[in-house]
């Protein structure tokens, strides 16, 4: 505890907290609260409708497209599915590489690669679902009862049969319940990265940003929020009726 309290206080200082900066700074919220208090439901709904709608069609083709080339990526980055320790140390490498890297910057470059659009928004997301789905699944790999496995390799069965055989069944409830869980994160992820100009809301709200129309950006909020609560219900009823 001691050290915890001396390391808050010396962050405290490093970050250069100033609570006279804070009070003396206070009277610009009314530049946004203001505003935010007073959306202009009518605007928002004409003007943000469709790109909600690319938001969610961008969040719903990552996911797929994610999730489903980081299926295979993940046995081979498991010591229980992959002999090799070569080939199991590189594509584990590759997940943690790809892990490593925000997704914000995988907009960037991709807007930058591909221009602005919701192209770059959906390979941006791709990269972000690959790398949690291969994280959490290759660690569900790992914990998975061998006996299935090895009892497929002794009646003949060569290791990539095994494999599908036998392993993958055991994972398939996982990796459905992950996927559902990685679609929600997009959904949010993908409002962020429309941010930079990679399509969608986000594009939307960035614009109004800017000049400071936060009356058209507090219903577009709101509406995110009801599409991103609705799609968290559907994910939980749909993994109730699957697991």
């Amino acid at each position: 505890y001691p050290f915890a309290l001396f390391f808050s206080i010396f962050s405290f200082f490093q970050v250069g907290f100033n609570i006279d900066d804070f009070k003396r700074n206070w009277e610009n919220r009314k530049l946004v609260t203001d505003t935010l208090f007073d959306p202009k439901w009518d605007w928002a709904i004409e003007n943000a409708s469709l790109a909600l709608l690319e938001t969610i069609q961008i969040a719903i083709l990552a996911s797929i497209l994610g999730c489903f080339i980081a299926l295979p990526l993940s046995f081979y980055a498991s010591r229980a599915t992959n002999q090799t320790t070569f080939t199991y140390v590189v594509y584990k490498s590759f997940l943690n590489f790809i892990r490593t890297i925000p997704d914000l910057f995988w907009a960037m470059l991709f807007t930058v690669a591909v221009g602005l659009g919701p192209f770059a928004g959906v390979l941006a997301l791709v990269m972000f679902s690959l790398a949690i789905m291969g994280k959490l699944l290759s660690e569900t790999i790992d914990s998975i009862d061998l006996g299935p496995l090895e009892a497929a390799k002794a009646s003949g069965a060569k290791h990539t049969q095994a494999v599908f055989t036998s392993a993958l069944p055991q994972i398939l409830p996982n990796f459905t319940a992950y996927f559902l869980y990685i679609f929600e994160l997009c959904i949010r992820a993908s409002v962020i990265l429309g941010l930079v100009g990679a399509g969608g809301v986000g594009r939307i709200i960035e614009t109004q940003r800017i000049f400071l129309r936060f009356d058209r950006i507090s219903p577009i909020i709101v509406l995110i929020l009801i599409a991103v609560i609705a799609i968290e219900q559907f994910s939980v009823w749909l993994r109730r009726k699957i697991l």
